[in-house]
């Protein structure tokens, strides 16, 4: 079925006969048939599937405006998107919150043909996914608006927020299986809490418990009864736990930090790695997409590439236990979000082994980034496509 949009106008029409009733979006917006044969300069053609009279899919990506009006959150991400998506006769529209009416809201949308975005008001779509880039941004009440409309209305909403490391702590430790993955975490309260913790363990990394991307880790340990400050630009030798939470503890409770445990990571050759793996909702549950591996180089602290960690290919690792593991740990952690937090359609973990072998979960990532291979995104992309029309019923 073909729609047009008409960008000066902002009306949709169809290219069917007169008198068929064709309806459009998730509340079903009756749509006119064209009354002529002229197509008006600024009017685009859309191509979409049809399901028991209504035209879709229709995908909502909710993310955020910016200061100048403007949308912010992972570009590319949404065009790449797009473009799947229009080849399979549907259509993405990306959108901020505050553009939410009751029937309809306003956002744009790529053309792949002509490689650019056009602003177009839409009726609401047959679900949503939640990309808004900033967590900030979800504790406004134009978001929690939005989200708890379409809850309400019944439209599926993926990815529902960022997830909090201490919450997620949390949720593995009470998970039969899970709870032994995850290195142990504490929510940062006071001097002597904090100290008790690093006298048990003797390094512990500490982390905001709303961050990601390695920002804002470093990493403590006990060195001759003295305190050894780490981060990715320099190190710290504090006489005692007194004289650092003296410099850092504004900064420890105004971000909410964790303190978890330091594992002693696996190498290779000499090098710390991790694995990083994308999992997705598919036909028969969550599953792996793919698996890349990030390793150290001139510091240990973390392997993130911004902080100067490399790609590595997992082929050079890749064995059945690893596939196995990540196969099922995947399914498992799939499953508790959705369960405790809401509709995960997709997430990733940065997880890592022990120089005994023994595997740990580091985080959850609710809104991955682009991976770096490309292959894995391309599979990324094709198996969201393949969620958003399974789930719109297209």
């Amino acid at each position: 079925m073909i729609l047009r949009y008409n960008t000066n106008s902002k009306e949709w029409t169809h290219e069917a006969k007169a008198e068929e009733k064709i309806s459009f979006g998730f509340n079903k917006m009756s749509i006119p048939a064209a009354s002529s044969r002229y197509v008006p300069s600024d009017s685009h053609q859309f191509r979409f599937r049809t399901s028991d009279g209504n035209i879709g899919p229709l995908v909502g990506i909710m993310t955020s405006m910016s200061k100048k009006w403007g949308l912010s959150g992972n570009g590319p991400l949404f065009q790449a998107l797009q473009t799947e998506v229009f080849k399979r006769n549907g259509m993405v529209v990306v959108f901020p919150p505050e553009t939410l009416v009751k029937d309809s809201l306003t956002g744009v949308t790529y053309l792949p043909d002509s490689k650019s975005w056009i602003p177009v008001r839409t009726p609401l779509p047959h679900l949503v996914f939640n990309r808004v880039p900033f967590r900030k941004a979800e504790n406004l009440p134009a978001f929690t608006d939005a989200a708890n409309y379409f809850s309400a209305l019944g439209i599926p909403f993926f990815n529902p927020s960022f997830i909090n490391k201490d919450r997620l702590y949390t949720l593995f430790a009470r998970h039969p299986h899970l709870r032994t993955l995850m290195p142990e975490s504490i929510k940062i309260k006071s001097m002597i809490q904090l100290a008790a913790f690093l006298e048990k363990h003797t390094g512990i990394y500490l982390k905001p418990a709303s961050s990601s991307k390695g920002i804002g880790i470093f990493r403590l340990r006990e060195k001759d009864g003295q305190i050894e400050f780490e981060s990715h630009s320099h190190r710290h030798l504090y006489p005692g736990m007194k004289e650092f939470w003296k410099i850092k503890s504004k900064q420890l409770l105004k971000h909410e930090y964790i303190a978890q445990k330091e594992i002693l990571p696996a190498s290779i050759e000499g090098k710390r790695f991790d694995f990083r793996v994308h999992a997705h909702d598919g036909p028969d549950g969550y599953e792996v997409t793919g698996i890349g591996i990030r390793q150290s180089q001139k510091q240990d602290l973390t392997t993130h590439l911004p902080n100067g960690g490399v790609l590595f290919p997992y082929i050079k690792v890749k064995n059945e236990r690893h596939d196995q593991f990540f196969a099922w740990v995947v399914k498992e952690i799939g499953e508790l979000l959705s369960e405790e937090l809401g509709y995960f359609g997709e997430f990733s973990l940065d997880a890592g082994m022990t120089e005994t072998g023994e595997y740990a979960i580091f985080e959850v990532n609710s809104k991955p980034m682009s991976f770096d291979e490309p292959k894995i995104e391309e599979k990324r992309i094709a198996a969201l496509t393949d969620l958003f029309f399974r789930k719109a019923g297209f």
